[in-house]
């Protein structure tokens, strides 16, 4: 059995999609698959429906959608997919493969690949988790518990998305990463790691203009919506930008300073990188 929530719900065997019936049964199995291999209470279940105005017949409606699910994937082939437990029903490891959790695995696999400074082996895995999501996750089940259990795997894309983009900008892919960022920045304009990543690629792709451009903006939405000044890594990538630092020069590999962590794994990377290949850096 097959599940996909990175986009609206949909479930199938061997690709071959399954009837999952009405609203009220994809979202006790949208609950269900955003807690998978955990217990989900019927309480929560009803919740999740309905809110804090259930009917007196709600567990009763709860137990017939399930069996409406359990009925649609036994049509399928697939009988033992949603089981109950105390103190409700769970859909156990090994049932069904859900895409998030593919989606997870790549980027968990991507990370160690970064870490190790395989870096283009980082990067498919990156656009291959990432190709997983189809849009807003679990879009139409418009409920306030779905929507707070979707926020987790939003968070996971764009945090994918921001370290594709800074593999890429270590690979000297800046050129085409510009088109790839415009979208995400528009969508999340508070998101400084991404605005960063923006105005480095474009910088490296020798229109600092454009990259300046892409600061002032987030620094006019920030003040305008929020009161804020932008942070100090974009501060001094603006400055860096302004004084031609040679970390955003158009042609330069690599990414602009970041302390800790992040710092060490790009001096790690890069240099592992510049190590099996002794032409790096000429272009």
């Amino acid at each position: 059995m097959e599940f996909r929530i990175l986009g609206p719900l949909r479930a199938g065997v061997q690709g071959e999609p399954v009837d999952l019936g009405g609203g009220r049964a994809r979202l006790v199995l949208a609950a269900l698959l955003l807690e998978a291999d955990r217990p989900v209470p019927v309480e929560r279940l009803v919740d999740v429906v309905w809110g804090d105005r259930p009917p007196s017949s709600a567990r009763t409606q709860i137990a017939i959608a399930v069996s409406g699910l359990r009925r649609a994937f036994r049509d399928a082939g697939r009988a033992r997919v949603i089981e109950t437990v105390r103190p409700g029903y769970r859909i156990p490891a090994g049932a069904a493969a859900i895409d998030a959790a593919a989606a997870e695995e790549l980027i968990g696999a991507a990370r160690r690949d970064a870490a190790a400074g395989r870096l283009p082996q980082a990067a498919g895995r990156f656009r291959a988790a990432l190709a997983l999501w189809r849009g807003p996750v679990l879009d139409g089940l418009d409920r306030p518990r779905i929507e707070a259990g979707a926020l987790r795997w939003e968070e996971l894309r764009l945090a994918a998305v921001e370290e594709a983009a800074h593999v890429d900008l270590l690979l000297g892919r800046h050129r085409e990463l510009i088109g790839e960022l415009i979208g995400p920045v528009g969508e999340h304009p508070y998101r400084e790691r991404l605005r960063g990543l923006l105005m480095t690629a474009l910088a490296r792709a020798g229109r600092p203009s454009e990259a300046l451009d892409v600061y002032r903006e987030g620094r006019r939405l920030l003040a305008a919506d929020l009161g804020l000044e932008p942070g100090r890594e974009l501060r001094e990538l603006q400055l860096g930008i302004l004084r031609d630092d040679p970390l955003v020069r158009p042609g330069t590999p690599g990414v602009p300073r970041r302390r800790g962590r992040a710092l060490r794994w790009r001096r790690t990377a890069l240099s592992q990188r510049e190590a099996s290949s002794p032409t790096c850096g000429s272009s």
